[in-house]
Parts: C-alpha cells; structure tokens; sequence
C-alpha cells in the first residue's frame, strides 16, 4: 500500500501528539507537577468566591425549583412536581437527653444549614463593625441610614396594603435585601461601577440583615423554652469567655457551635439568631502581628535550609524538615484570625451551597392556572411588591438624600445620585432573606400544622418576592449599564439637587 503525502503528515502530527501527551503523563504522574507561581489562585478558587457566578446559580436553583413545582409529567404514579413537594416533608429527627427532635427536611434546610449562613452574616457584621464602612460613625453613617430607611419604608407599605387583614403580620418580608444577588450584579458589572459603589451596597445589606435578624427574634419567635435557652446563652458566654482568654484554636468554638445551634433548635427562638450571636464572640485580632510572623516564618527557614544543606539528596523530607514544614503551618495560622480564616473557610460553602440548597427548597410556588390572576392581585403579593419595589427605592434615596442635605453624612466616593438611583432599585432585591421571613410569618417554626390559609398566604408571599426581586435586579441592571454607558463616571456634586 503507497500513502500518500498526505497521509503521511497525518500520521506524522498524530505521532507527535501522542509523544507530547506521554511527556505530560509522565511529567504529571511520575516526575510530579511542575511548581505553580507563588500566590497562585487555582480556576477553582476564583470561582469560588466569585459573587456573579455565586448569584447565577442561586438564580438557577430558584427557577428549577419554580419549574419543577408545576411541573406535571407523570413518573412512576405520580407527578414530578408531587415529587418536589414530598421530597422536604420527609422526617428527620435528633434525640436530646430526654427530648427528641424531629423536623422535615424543608426545615432542617431552613433551622440548620441557614444558620450556617446567619453565622457567616454575623462573621460579617462583627468585621465591618470593627475595620470595614461601619468602623467609624461617619463611614457607617449614611449605609446605616439608607438601610433603616429600607427596612421601615417597605414594612410601612406592606402594613397599609394588608391592614386589617389575617396576613398583617408578613410585614417583615419586604424589609430584607439579598446581599449574594445585589452583590452579584455589581459583580457582573464591576468594570463599568465603581468600587465604591459596591463597599456601600455590602455595607447597607449587612445592616440590613442585622435588622432582619433582630426583627426575627423579637416579632418572629414562638413559644420559649427556658431550659434550652439558659443552656445556648450559657454556651455564648463560655465561647466568648476563651475568646478572651486568648483561645484561637477553630476546633473548639466548633465544637461549641453544635452545641448552641442544638441549644437553640430546642428552645423555641430561631437558630439564626443563635448564628449571630456566636459570631460575635469569635476572636477577631490574631496571636501576633505581622512584622514577628516575618521574623518567625524568616527563622524557620533558614532552619529548613541549613538542614537541607546538612542531609543526603533525596525528594523526601527528613523528619527535622517535616517538622520544621507543620511549625511554618502553624504560624500561618496564629498569623491570621479566626474571624477572617473561618470566614474565608464557610464563605464559598454558603454561597454556593447553603443558599441555592435553600432557594431550591422555598422557591417552588405551585400556580394553577385559573388562580394566577388572584394570586396575583392579592393583598400579600401586592405587599411584597410595593414594598421591594417602591418601598426600597423610597426608603433608601430619600435618607441618604436629607443626610447628606443636612452634612451628616457624605456620598460614596466617585459615586454620584444617578447610582444611588440604580442602588435602590438592586436593594429590592429581597429574594432569600425575605423567603425565610416569609417562611416564619405565616408558617412558623413547624410546630403546629399550618391552616389552608396560611399556606395560601406564603405562596402568595413567595410570588411576590419572586417577581419583585427578578423586576428588581433586571431594572437595576439596565439602569446601571444606561447610566455607564459612557465609560466615565461623572461625580455629581453631593449638595446638588436630587435630579
């Protein structure tokens, strides 16, 4: 058989990839790796702490929840949206001493891995609190501001829209502002706004959740068991108390994290408070400083050098190197709080677990069609909306407008009103936390069998916030991008009129 030439240089480059496949087996399997650049960050980890991709799949996980709670193709006997359904009432349960828990899954989702997530909020608060906007007065001023201002305002609307109505009380949901999908969208469009913008949004979402967290434990709350209690403020002032002992080892506040989460679980206050109120305690300054951790990591090095120059060649470490390696991890440890390790540690777990686990739990809102229309125009749907919608924007602009009128505070640096606007319409962005409000407004904690009504009442709170929250982040969007369309960001002088 004759090739021809053709042939012969597809056989030729075939050849060569194989050749170049084999070195990099070998480079990779058998030589080892080849050494990454110093601070290197993997794909991984840039994913991961990523507040766009973050908000896209929190974004997905709603709708897939949506779609499949009316979704009604039948599947072995039963239909898949009765599937969805079943799936959270199944029973799980925790035996006590002498008490036995036992809740849903939907509601381990909500008592349990949520507050996960109010720690991390905690975590949030108590850094922001300490070398972040809310550090000093001035600084936190105007985010403190704008967030009472959107708390108040949208609870206000909500209660004169359902006054005198059974489904008062879910004036707590329009009052909260989803700080993973508001900082998503500025993420998406952190090359057009500027950075300040962002620092502002996070700072007023943080205060905001602090709100929403006080609001759950004094007007969201069922009955109370003492016992329990005493023992989960017991806890919170023993973590506090080695806190302040110097203890910085993150094994022993978890430890005691379970503890204070069973605690609460029994005692009838939610969880999430439990989370804020242990974050609080968390050491938040580290064992040294940074010029000793030079000085230390400096010594063992040159340690680790002379007993290199000392041993045999070899790529294995001797036993004084291998100890010498663990002592370098343990100052990389005493060097960094554990406020700012064990954050850094659960932020990419809430973000990318926690959150769209409890999205796919609470946002599937079954629709028939015939009641779409009432559901619809409904008092508690029309609520939420005005609340997030026009509750937000209200709320929020107009108390930055007179603080900043009054010099008692100052507008965000290379920030200007046309972005405060756009700000305000992305603060009605309530989605998760007014989910879970929602959640504990008309359901409770799951003690008691909820009526027809009340589960009326919470598809109807979940619509709402769904559709104000999508109107919401789409018209925040579209507005920030008309109003960086231009590339350079005007700075509009802070005493101007609000135009």
């Amino acid at each position: 058989m004759v090739l021809c030439p053709g042939h012969a240089l597809g056989w030729k480059a075939l050849w060569k990839a194989s050749w170049t496949m084999l070195k990099r087996i070998k480079q990779r399997f058998v030589k080892g790796p080849t050494v990454p650049p110093l601070a290197h960050t993997s794909t991984v980890d840039h994913i991961m702490h990523n507040d766009a991709v973050a908000a896209v799949l929190l974004l997905c996980a709603a709708l897939s929840a949506f779609v499949l709670a009316n979704l009604q193709v039948p599947l072995f006997g039963e239909t898949i949206a009765g599937y969805y359904h079943r799936l959270w009432q199944l029973e799980l349960g925790i035996a006590l001493h002498h008490k036995a828990i036992e809740q849903p899954l939907h509601a381990w989702i909500n008592d349990g891995l949520m507050c996960i997530f109010f720690f991390v909020v905690g975590l949030e608060i108590k850094r922001e609190l300490l070398v972040g906007e809310l550090a000093s007065l001035r600084k936190a001023m105007l985010p403190i501001v704008a967030a009472i201002g959107g708390m108040v305002c949208p609870a206000l609307l909500y209660t004169v829209v359902n006054w005198g109505s059974d489904a008062g009380g879910g004036w707590g949901i329009p009052m909260a502002t989803d700080i993973a999908f508001a900082a998503g969208v500025l993420g998406l469009l952190s090359r057009r706004v500027p950075q300040s913008l962002a620092v502002f949004l996070i700072a007023l979402a943080i205060v905001d959740d602090l709100g929403s967290v006080l609001v759950i434990a004094l007007f969201y709350t069922d009955k109370i068991d003492i016992e329990f209690l005493e023992v989960g403020l017991g806890l919170i002032a023993v973590s506090f108390i080695l806190a302040r002992l110097g203890v910085r080892n993150t094994i022993v506040f978890v430890i005691i994290a379970h503890g204070i989460w069973l605690a609460f679980l029994g005692s009838g206050v939610h969880a999430t408070v439990a989370g804020v109120l242990f974050a609080l305690t968390i050491p938040a300054d580290n064992r040294y400083d940074v010029p000793l951790f030079r000085e230390r990591i400096q010594s063992l090095l040159d340690r680790f050098h002379t007993e290199k120059e000392t041993s045999t060649p070899s790529r294995q470490l001797t036993m004084e190197q291998q100890q010498l390696v663990r002592s370098v991890e343990d100052e990389c440890i005493h060097v960094e709080a554990p406020l700012q390790r064990i954050e850094n540690k659960l932020h990419p777990i809430t973000a990318f677990v926690i959150m769209p686990l409890f999205a796919f739990a609470n946002s599937g809102v079954a629709l028939e069609i015939n009641e779409i229309g009432s559901m619809l125009t409904s008092r508690v749907t029309l609520g939420v909306i005005f609340g997030l919608l026009v509750g937000k924007q209200v709320g929020v602009l107009l108390p930055c407008w007179l603080a900043v009128k009054l010099g008692i505070a100052e507008l965000p640096r290379g920030v200007n009103w046309k972005l405060m606007y756009c700000l305000s319409w992305l603060a009605g962005i309530g989605f998760t936390m007014s989910l879970f409000i929602g959640q504990l407004a008309f359901i409770g904690h799951g003690a008691h069998e909820p009526g027809a009504e009340a589960l009326a009442h919470l598809a109807e709170s979940k619509l709402g916030t769904l559709a104000a929250s999508t109107i919401a982040g789409v018209v925040g969007t579209v507005l920030l991008i008309l109003v960086t369309r231009g590339g350079n960001l005007p700075v509009d002088d802070a005493e101007g009129a609000l135009e």
